[in-house]
């Protein structure tokens, strides 16, 4: 798999930006400086993985409630958009919390 580039770097965390603009949400904030890292340094040292993958795990089970709230008791385009953000956005990093898994698994 290819590098990103710079260019697809800044392209990303500028979209991340504004996201984070529109959804204020600083759980949603460090989720996503979490994938801006992992993007520029995917190799998680063993030490650490576990930490960083309870925090992946807690910052989806948060958003997954927060997108069936925003489905149950919100109503309107801005709610439609949070809830389609928070589904997306918890489904995307328990992936990436099962990536860290088993690259940590293959080291042992």
């Amino acid at each position: 798999m290819a590098e990103p580039t710079v260019l697809e770097i800044v392209s990303e965390v500028t979209e991340f930006n504004e996201m984070s603009e529109f959804m204020n949400d600083p759980d949603l904030d460090r989720a996503l400086d979490l994938i801006v890292k992992l993007v520029m340094k995917p190799d998680v040292p063993a030490q650490k993985a576990t930490e960083l993958i309870i925090a992946l795990q807690a910052l989806s089970a948060k958003f997954a409630v927060l997108a069936r709230y925003y489905t149950t008791f919100e109503k309107g385009a801005e709610a439609s958009k949070k809830k389609n953000v928070y589904y997306t956005t918890s489904d995307a990093i328990d992936k990436l919390a099962a990536a860290v898994k088993y690259s940590i698994r293959g080291n042992y």
